[in-house]
């Protein structure tokens, strides 16, 4: 018995490993534009999820972090109109200019760093979100 139960728990574990390593590399343009991230996007779910701060500063939003509520505040302007964009760790919403947006999934938190959904927030903010799953790459166009 002891050794089925190693032998299953051998199997879950590589099994677990092959996942994690088979996981592709998911590339960002932007108005043809590669963005590079200090930490890799990842695919959750079939949700393409990006480092917060560094989608928001690609696109020349200013960010602000309140660590006591996990909340980020996005401002950017869009031809002389500034937009605030609020989101929430763990909430499948924002507000957008006080205006609530639903989310298919939630902005998270890995290895303390904040994650959200790269289309709802891009497609929130007007911008287009092409993907091609051939190369695993997203397309952003922001004109």
């Amino acid at each position: 018995m002891k050794k089925i139960i190693s032998l299953i728990m051998a199997l879950g574990i590589a099994l677990s490993s092959v996942t994690a390593f088979a996981q592709r590399e998911v590339t960002i343009l932007k108005d043809g534009e590669k963005l590079n991230f200090d930490v890799a996007p990842y695919i959750v779910d079939g949700f393409t999820m990006v480092p917060m701060r560094a989608i928001f500063e690609s696109i020349g939003a200013s960010v602000t972090w309140d660590q006591e509520t996990k909340t980020v505040i996005a401002f950017y302007d869009v031809n002389d109109d500034v937009k605030a964009l609020v989101l929430q760790v763990g909430r499948n919403y924002a507000y957008l200019n006080n205006e609530k947006v639903e989310f298919k999934k939630s902005a998270e938190i890995v290895n303390d760093r904040t994650f959200v959904p790269l289309r709802a927030v891009n497609e929130t903010l007007g911008y287009k979100v092409d993907w091609d799953q051939d190369t695993y790459t997203v397309t952003i166009t922001t004109k």
